[in-house]
């Protein structure tokens, strides 16, 4: 006759901690299945908060980060979205954050418009904006741009037509000093002339909104500079003297004026 074993406290208190540990670790397998497949596809966007800079509707707005706002919150991708509003012209620099458990947010700046270009696409002339980094950029209304400089003289190859030439990069900086520090001296720029010399070098003509007279103007441009041009252009304007003058140059300390042939 086989004796019997008996079971010891041991063993049942072994025996119990398994079937806890089971039962716990079932319970968190069935969680992470839910989860996975139940609740994490359906944690949709509920809100979206913008912030922007640029006269676009919301709608609009949206649309260019390619939003409709059923993306799903777990696996939406922010510097995706940030890198596909960044890609178009309009957009200068986007922060784009998730706000558990369903809110995005968005923050938009949009490029600040310096001056105006005409630019030749398929036959047709286009007015383009442009700002301080010389990037161009469509605008659906170019009114409110229209006291903005004109910049002409430049030919823009197929692939640079979004961007103006690097060498000048300076040169608009300038430009975009002068319109927020002295906002006045700048609204008396009618033109801006660019006119190519050698390779990459250009030189810049000026021209006024009171005197079709040409300035013509090294890559530095400031306040100082402008109160100068418009003194010397009043003085020969008051003189009756502007028209004896083929241009007014400004690139050195000393202003030089080209007399018109046969005066």
């Amino acid at each position: 006759m086989v004796p019997e074993v008996g079971v010891t406290p041991l063993f049942t208190k072994i025996r119990k901690l398994l079937f806890i540990s089971i039962a716990v670790l079932a319970v968190l397998l069935v969680f992470q299945l839910l989860t996975r497949f139940i609740v994490l596809p359906r944690m949709e966007i509920a809100q979206i908060l913008l912030e922007s800079t640029l006269n676009l509707s919301d709608a609009e707005l949206l649309a260019l980060g390619g939003i409709t706002g059923s993306e799903n919150y777990i696996s939406l991708n922010p510097k995706e979205i940030e890198a596909r509003y960044e890609s178009s012209p309009l957009i200068r620099k986007a922060f784009v954050e998730k706000q558990f458990p369903s809110t995005l947010k968005l923050v938009l700046y949009g490029r600040s418009a310096l001056g105006l270009m005409m630019v030749e696409r398929n036959g047709v002339d286009n007015p383009l904006v442009f700002d301080e980094y010389g990037v161009l950029y469509h605008s659906a209304d170019t009114s409110p741009y229209r006291n903005l400089p004109v910049l002409s003289g430049l030919e823009l190859d197929k692939e640079s037509l979004s961007v103006l030439p690097e060498a000048l990069n300076p040169f608009l900086s300038d430009l975009k000093t002068l319109q927020i520090d002295s906002p006045k001296l700048f609204g008396q720029i009618s033109e801006i002339e660019i006119k190519r010399i050698e390779g990459a070098l250009y030189e810049v003509h000026l021209y006024t909104s009171a005197y079709r007279l040409p300035v013509v103007l090294s890559s530095g441009l400031t306040d100082g500079i402008m109160k100068k041009i418009l003194l010397v252009l009043d003085s020969l304007n008051e003189a009756d003297r502007i028209k004896d003058f083929e241009y007014a140059d400004f690139r050195a300390d000393q202003v030089v004026l080209k007399t018109r042939e046969g005066n």
